[in-house]
Formats: C-alpha cells, structure tokens, sequence
C-alpha cells in the first residue's frame, strides 16, 4: 500500500493512510491546520488582515521584548 491513497465519489475524496507511516498526532494536527485554512478561505480576508497581524506581532514583541 501507498502512505496515502486518494479516491474521488460524486460528493467525496476519500483518504486512506497506511497507519505505519503516520501518527494519529500528526493526522489530528494536519487536519487541525485544513480546518483552520477551510475558515479562513470561507471567511475571504483580504491583504489588510496580513498587514494588521504583522503590526500587532511588531507592537507586542516591542512591549514584551525584555519580559523573557
């Protein structure tokens, strides 16, 4: 068997992994990261929100810098 195998239905994609080849934590965490790239696709950001995050990290790492 493949690491993984991909099969298509009308209203599916179906994938089976080879459990040897993946851990359970690794499938959790991958889905855990499709689900959050799922919402923000659905929510539609634009490149206003990439710009604002990267202003919010500069802000607290400024404040935070000597509090490790």
């Amino acid at each position: 068997m493949e690491v993984f195998e991909v099969k298509s239905t009308k209203d599916k994609l179906i994938i089976t992994l080879d459990r040897s080849a993946v851990s359970p934590e690794f499938i959790t965490n991958l889905l855990d990261r499709l689900r959050v790239e799922q919402l923000v696709q659905k929510a539609e950001f634009d490149e206003g929100v990439l710009e604002l995050s990267e202003k919010i990290k500069k802000e607290w790492w400024a404040k935070n810098k000597n509090d490790s």
